[in-house]
């Protein structure tokens, strides 16, 4: 799953039952200043320092540096209230971006598997964790493959398991394996997790079909989830969904000859590619747009993706105003207003209406055209030359500048780079 900007993505302990599908249970989160611990409190994390919530930030402190161990392949990160939850090859962390202080870590318990290390197939994907609310917590979900060798006649395997971790202590609720992929075997990349609606969780598995013993096949199978009994709902072969918005997954239809590239997303030379929309409920079309080369997907939120344009999730339809252009992004400001920029304007657009509600076009003589970092609650955050701005989200205008942040991702608690440098919200 790749994350908004395209140009960012060039950017062991063995669970008990891990290979039963639903099983609940596993290691609790480890405390990262367990050493200093009561007796006793073992897994138990500590609370992070109580931090104030600005709605939305418009000042920032000084910058924390989260540490980041360069020999440890990094998948991506996201915020919940004042904590970062970040995904890496062996482990899921959180940390307080008061103080940068890790407060636990949930290790994935897999060995000898590729961890995107120097000599090892490229994967440049950015998948960060994903939020459900599960009987009466919030859990943190991701996806991951793990090996399993064969014995005799038994030939080895690969598995792809969905995990979700209680957000709050870092222990394990559960881990089910996902079924195998019809006439195909795990690709070396990394599977994600593209969201979660209505207790449902949807996870992406790129696969290699293997047309002919001397030519591989890429493809991808798309898995539904029930998050409360863990089960598989439903699987498509041949579907890459790349966002779920709206009660509708997002994603790629594949022919035989498709093949995959993180920055360019799903191709083929046949044009028997196709976007199309399918039901969470029970995997149904809901809409599909065919005869296609090409299909990159990104999400945006809010009821809405990237796929060229800026789209509608529930019908595929172009929306007025998200038109595609040099360096096109689009942000969601969790509210009700999606900010679309490329090189030759920014366009705000009702999240309800889809009506154009302002736009600054790189040829007015009287605004500088700013470059939009991010949206939220109102507040959208741009750079204009050496100035960060804040402006309007639904009006446009200017509403003060502020320092300090980068705005890649960001909440009412803080700003993080996309190197996992943190700016704590001040006012």
């Amino acid at each position: 799953m790749k994350h908004r900007h395209a140009v960012h993505l060039t950017l062991a302990i063995a669970l008990a039952g891990i290979g039963l599908a639903g099983c609940s249970g596993g290691s609790s989160g480890k405390d990262a200043d367990a050493d200093a611990a009561a007796p006793g409190a073992a897994g138990a994390a500590k609370p992070p320092v109580k931090a104030k919530a600005y709605d939305p930030p418009t000042k920032f402190g000084k910058s924390v540096q989260l540490p980041v161990d360069e020999d440890i392949k990094d998948w991506g990160f996201a915020l919940r209230g004042p904590t970062l939850y970040h995904r890496t090859s062996a482990a899921l962390d959180a940390y307080d971006t008061g103080s940068g202080r890790r407060l636990w870590s949930s290790d994935i318990g897999r060995k000898d598997y590729y961890t995107g290390k120097e000599g090892q197939p490229s994967d440049d994907q950015t998948i960060p964790p994903v939020f459900a609310e599960q009987d009466g917590h919030t859990g943190v979900l991701f996806a991951y493959a793990d090996d399993t060798k064969g014995s005799g006649t038994t030939p080895d395997r690969t598995d792809v398991y969905l995990r979700s971790v209680d957000a709050d202590t870092g222990k394990v609720s559960w881990t089910a394996r996902l079924p195998a992929p019809k006439g195909a075997t795990v690709s070396y990349l990394e599977p994600a997790v593209i969201g979660a609606e209505d207790g449902t969780a949807v996870v992406r598995v790129f696969t290699d079909t293997n047309p002919t013993p001397s030519e591989d096949g890429e493809s991808a199978t798309t898995y539904a989830v029930d998050l409360k009994t863990h089960r598989t709902v439903w699987q498509k072969e041949g579907f890459s969904g790349s966002a779920l918005d709206s009660g509708v997954v997002v994603g790629a239809q594949l022919g035989p000859e498709s093949t995959f590239q993180v920055l360019t997303g799903w191709n083929s030379e046949n044009e028997d590619l196709a976007l199309a929309g399918l039901d969470l409920a029970d995997g149904a079309q809901r809409w599909k747009q065919g005869g296609r080369s090409g299909v990159d997907i990104d999400q945006v939120g809010g009821g809405f993706f990237i796929a060229g344009s800026l789209r509608d999730s529930r019908t595929g339809a172009l929306v007025p105003g998200g038109e595609s252009g040099s360096f096109f992004h689009c942000y969601y400001d969790q509210k009700s207003v999606v900010v679309c920029d490329n090189k030759e304007a920014v366009h705000g657009i009702d999240a309800q209406t889809h009506k154009v509600l302002w736009t600054i076009s790189a040829d007015d003589p009287s605004r500088k055209k700013p470059e939009v970092n991010n949206a939220f609650h109102g507040a959208v955050y741009a750079s204009a030359g050496i100035d960060g701005v804040i402006l309007d989200a639904r009006t446009g205008k200017d509403r003060g500048l502020y320092e300090g942040a980068s705005g890649y991702v960001m909440n009412e608690y803080a700003s993080v780079d996309i190197d996992m440098e943190v700016n704590a919200a001040t006012g």
